[in-house]
């Protein structure tokens, strides 16, 4: 038996930093509440009338059953078994056991051997409580660093770290020993507990909220070169066994995404990487048993065929009165107005930081002001570029226009390339900052085109709703840039053939002499949670206590 725990996040678990964490715990019972039926099969002493095998329907009478009862009362060995039933041999002297009667066959069926006997009882299995010891959840923050990027002696002050591997002795607790070095803590809870000796008859379930406010200061999730961030959510139950005298729990550790902290005027907390934020004296976690009747594993269909009829009454009785025009337009501004309400009031209730965080980056990504660019090479102008805006935010594409009209050198091809690369401090980096750059660099969007004889080029470049925002810690950041390549030459090449007042006629040159430079225009991104990492991170996850 097991029991089963689904943990499902809120905001498709993707949080900022500085907003409360919530999402839902519940432990089920799967075992449904009706008497099973367990086909029983033994191997009995050898009976002398046939050495064939026989097979017991499951259509078979009651009569036949209590016969059967009474016959494994007294096998010395039962197995339960639903998918391999062991034959019982038959050639011993016959027993109290009735059976039915079998079918005439031929004599060259009498040769062959039946198919195994199938036993069904009907014995009422008394179907168990399960019974939990205790549950807890808390939420783990750590990083990952490069040794050969890195040195690690830098954070030695920290080793002495635990992640907690399950357990209720606080959040990372300081010991001697230590599971790996490269693992360091960013951010811990102490163990919030959600119940002590919960009961679970068969189909219940029991639902717990969780919600913690997260630290404003902590560095967005990343999965980097140099280094690595990743947030946890640790869920753990101990479940009571009758079988061993210790009873060990099992702990889950759930992955969920973590945006940087955005204030008003668009900057972001720098992250110290030498002082985690430990909770591991105060629990500020809330935690709050979800009050319903006992709630079965099939849920009734009714309620949400009900729900959807009462939604769908509502708009139609909308619709009749603004066809009627019984409602004035103050009466019908009044509707909307409550409409936005009842709107916010639900954002209030997820959280304000989370609504405040979100609009700052809206306002900010929209009210970004443009940016001109002039691309010179040895004091001769190549192009002159145009970019829509210099803030942007994840999911979004980064637009911009190549104006080629006072260009001094041709232009031949044009590449583009959004990327981002990871600058170490030079006290921690064991490589050159060109050495990290270019094993760290990661090139999320390109574009590239022909362009000769183009007067203007527009381009756009998406940015992946799963990369990670620009962040800034004491040790290690992350930078986001343009990188332009330019094919480039000074004459022309092509040359006239024919010409006369009607049109002219050119031809290719064979060969010609071109020279390629490169550029980096920076631009900043926000962190803003999208249907792709939530998808990807939002899923419900389930695990069983054994």
């Amino acid at each position: 038996m097991s029991v089963l725990v689904t943990t499902t996040f809120s905001q498709g678990a993707v949080f900022y930093a500085g907003e409360t964490l919530s999402c839902t715990i519940s432990f089920t019972n799967p075992i449904k509440p009706t008497t099973a039926t367990t086909t029983i099969t033994t191997r009995s002493t050898p009976m002398t009338r046939s050495s064939s095998t026989v097979q017991l329907q499951p259509t078979q009478s009651t009569r036949l059953m209590s016969s059967l009862t009474s016959f494994l009362s007294r096998t010395s060995t039962v197995t339960a078994s639903a998918e391999d039933p062991i034959a019982i041999e038959l050639g011993s002297p016959r027993t109290s056991m009735d059976t039915t009667t079998m079918s005439p066959r031929s004599s060259l069926d009498s040769a062959a051997s039946y198919p195994s006997l199938r036993r069904l009882s009907t014995l009422s299995q008394t179907i168990k409580t399960e019974h939990l010891l205790c549950g807890f959840v808390q939420v783990v923050g750590s990083f990952v660093v490069d040794p050969q990027l890195i040195n690690m002696n830098e954070f030695d002050s920290l080793r002495h770290y635990n992640s907690p591997q399950g357990g209720l002795g606080g959040g990372l607790v300081k010991s001697d020993t230590f599971m790996d070095t490269r693992t360091l803590p960013v951010f811990s809870t102490s163990p919030s507990i959600l119940f002590i000796d919960l009961d679970l008859e068969p189909g219940e379930t029991k639902q717990y909220t969780y919600k913690i406010p997260l630290p404003h200061d902590i560095p967005p999730s990343h999965r980097g070169k140099a280094v690595r961030f990743n947030y946890y959510l640790v869920v753990g139950a101990q479940r009571a066994t009758s079988n061993s005298k210790v009873n060990q729990g099992q702990v889950a550790q759930i992955r969920f995404r973590v945006l940087n902290h955005v204030s008003e005027n668009g900057s972001r907390p720098i992250y110290d990487l030498m002082n985690p934020v430990i909770l591991g004296k105060e629990d500020q976690a809330i935690v709050k048993e979800v009050k319903s009747d006992t709630v079965h594993v099939k849920r009734r269909p009714s309620s949400s065929s009900t729900r959807v009829m009462e939604e769908k009454k509502a708009f139609m009785d909308y619709v009749n009165e603004l066809l009627d025009n019984k409602k004035s337009r103050h009466e019908i501004t009044r509707r909307e107005s409550e409409a936005y309400e009842e709107e916010e009031e639900r954002e209030h209730e997820r959280g304000a930081v989370n609504r405040s965080c979100s609009q700052i980056v809206s306002r900010i990504t929209h009210s970004s002001r443009k940016a001109m660019y002039d691309i010179y090479k040895n004091n001769q102008r190549v192009a002159k570029l145009h970019l829509i805006k210099t803030a942007h935010r994840l999911g979004e594409p980064v637009m911009g226009i190549l104006d080629f009209n006072e260009a001094t050198l041709s232009t031949y091809k044009i590449s583009i390339f959004l990327e981002s690369s990871e600058v170490v401090e030079d006290t921690i980096a064991l490589r050159t900052q060109q050495q990290i750059a270019r094993v760290s660099r990661k090139m999320h969007s390109d574009f590239h085109s022909f362009c000769l004889g183009n007067k203007r080029l527009s381009f756009s470049l998406p940015i992946p709703a799963t990369a990670s925002p620009d962040f800034q810690t004491t040790g290690v950041s992350l930078k986001y840039y343009l990188k332009f390549e330019f094919i480039t030459g000074l004459d022309s090449p092509f040359i006239p053939i024919n010409t006369d007042e009607r049109h002219r006629h050119y031809q290719s040159l064979q060969d010609i002499e071109v020279s390629t430079f490169d550029c980096q225009i920076p631009i900043t991104i926000y962190g803003s949670p999208g249907g792709q990492d939530r998808a990807l991170f939002g899923r419900p996850h389930t695990f069983r206590v054994q």
